[in-house]
């Protein structure tokens, strides 16, 4: 009886290792992506985002940053604040130093703020909404061919973590000034335009009064007149509401 009890006992003890074995090997894996799982969750995150997305990639290349594009142009397009960090144009092969500026030339047209960090750079991560953190191998605007391994964590805290880490949240505000300077810039040379095309108008409903009224004088149309005066009251009121 006291062997059954001893090897029942055991039985037991084995059996919640093994179930506790698996589930230690299961919880993580739901949150780890390798190199061809990786960008179809990652752009998922990035499509979703609300307000802002971080990516740190000490790499680029053309073919990955050309990948990326069109998620990138949507971002933009719905004003979702885009962050590069990357390694200076300068510390790439000569051979490829034209088309990585290119490249990310594009993007910064596309109004996404680009920091080049001096020194040797390594850390892969990326930040959405400073709430779900992609830390990992992966170099997420160079990779090609290579394995790598990346890890999604949803946790608020552990995002501001990594940016306290590395140092981002001075250049973040740096960036978030530039691009209202920009858009600062664009509303002024706006309204520039808008007063060099009211002058125009301006000008052109003078030259119309001026020839009605040589056709009112020259030829003695009264009706035309009153007809023209009119048509340049109701362009004045048009434009004066428009």
């Amino acid at each position: 009886m006291f062997n059954q009890t001893v090897a029942f006992r055991q039985y037991l003890a084995n059996r919640d290792k093994q179930i506790n074995m698996e589930k230690s090997n299961e919880l993580p894996t739901r949150n780890l992506y390798n190199e061809k799982t990786f960008y179809h969750e990652f752009t998922k995150d990035m499509l979703a985002a609300k307000k802002e997305v971080i990516i740190y990639s000490p790499f680029v290349a053309k073919f990955r940053m050309d990948n990326l594009s069109d998620t990138i142009e949507k971002l933009r397009h719905r004003n979702i604040a885009v962050f590069i960090f990357t390694r200076p144009i300068e510390e790439y092969d000569s051979l490829f130093q034209p088309q990585i500026e290119c490249a990310l030339r594009r993007y910064e047209d596309k109004g996404v703020n680009i920091f080049y960090l001096t020194g040797i750079i390594h850390e892969k991560i990326a930040i959405v909404d400073r709430e779900i953190l992609w830390e990992g191998s992966l170099n997420i605007l160079s990779q090609r061919a290579s394995r790598e391994m990346m890890r999604r964590v949803s946790d608020q805290d552990s995002a501001m973590q990594i940016m306290t880490y590395l140092g981002l949240n001075m250049r973040l505000a740096e960036g978030y000034k530039l691009q209202y300077e920009k858009m600062y810039r664009s509303l002024i040379d706006n309204s520039k335009q808008n007063t060099k095309l009211k002058i125009i108008v301006f000008s052109l409903i003078l030259v119309i009064l001026l020839i009605t009224w040589w056709l009112f004088v020259s030829l003695d149309v009264t009706g035309l007149f009153v007809r023209g005066i009119e048509y340049l009251i109701h362009i004045m009121k048009l434009y004066t509401y428009s």
